[in-house]
């Protein structure tokens, strides 16, 4: 489980650093990621790594709710829909206006994440923690991806092994089903768009109901309508996808952190220094981008067709 910690540099040496130390010791498995804000490309430095990290925890100082830095760090964690969780150094502190609608005013209880919601799924809010909840919460996190594997079953090496080798073939086979499934919808809808533009072309040739609508149009209509059925049923499909390949990511490289070298977070954390200021797109996301760009195609059809139908 990896953190992205949001803080005021005035408060790094004498309050945020003792913390995240303390955080690093205490919970193995949990990585934070903190930021060097000297540095001239500091913005894109913390794009990346935000992007990088599964949450974000904001360390609410005297002066932070006043930090442009931190407001911007903010954005870029609400754009990519991070969940938060806020804990405040001191009860006086202010949390910043952009995060204000989102809080949930209660704290979770040791252990728990009550309160815990992704940005953009249901009701959006963050989590507020103090010194009693905050070590639950990561302790939760760590332990959450982990805590149907006994410990004891690691001890049989061998039979670890085997099973990873199993597991990240079965990721690889979820990659390959879902490249065919794209290749079906793709066809599919390659398809469908080429009827509906041969049925808008003989729009002459065609009758006309009641002497003011063309059968043209209905038929456009109708075929889009199943476009945009068949496009939401791939976006569907693309998401289930996703959280499912998701799931199995973080069961590996929870099993990584048990063997000799964490290679797939390895290689996400070079690829997000590689990638740099250009901002990273997900196979996912550009997948799902087809998907509704062939949405569009079908709302610009029934458009064209309204046109013709009256023309």
């Amino acid at each position: 489980m990896t953190y992205f910690i949001i803080h005021s540099g005035a408060d790094w040496a004498e309050r945020v650093a003792p913390l995240v130390n303390d955080w690093s010791q205490r919970y193995d498995g949990a990585k934070f990621i903190v930021l060097n804000g000297n540095q001239e490309d500091w913005l894109d430095d913390a794009t990346a790594k935000i992007r990088q990290a599964d949450k974000i925890i904001y360390v609410v100082g005297t002066a932070s709710a006043r930090s442009e830095n931190i407001e911007k760090e903010i954005s870029i964690a609400i754009r990519e829909r991070k969940t938060f969780y806020v804990y405040k150094l001191d009860a006086a502190c202010a949390v910043n206006a952009s995060l204000e609608r989102y809080v949930e005013n209660k704290t979770a209880a040791p252990g728990e994440a009550e309160g815990e919601i992704v940005f953009g799924k249901g009701k959006r809010f963050v989590t507020m923690a103090d010194d009693a909840s905050i070590g639950g919460l990561i302790e939760g996190d760590v332990q959450d991806t982990m805590k149907y594997l006994p410990a004891k079953n690691f001890s049989d090496r061998a039979t670890l092994m085997e099973q990873y080798k199993i597991f990240v073939q079965s990721s690889e086979d979820l990659v390959k089903r879902k490249q065919s499934v794209n290749s079906f919808y793709v066809t599919l809808n390659s398809v469908l768009l080429g009827a509906i533009v041969s049925i808008l072309c003989a729009v002459n040739d065609l009758p006309v109901l009641f002497g003011v609508v063309k059968v043209s149009f209905l038929i456009s209509v109708f075929a889009a309508v199943i476009g945009f059925v068949i496009c939401f049923s791939w976006l569907s499909l693309l998401n289930s996808y996703a959280d499912l390949n998701s799931s199995k990511m973080k069961i590996i490289t929870g099993i990584e952190r048990d063997l000799a070298v964490n290679l797939y977070e390895t290689e996400w954390e070079v690829m997000t220094q590689k990638v740099g200021k250009r901002k990273y797109r997900s196979f996912s996301k550009k997948e799902k981008t087809v998907a509704i760009l062939f949405g569009a195609l079908y709302a610009l059809i029934v458009v064209f067709g309204l046109v013709l139908a009256f023309v």
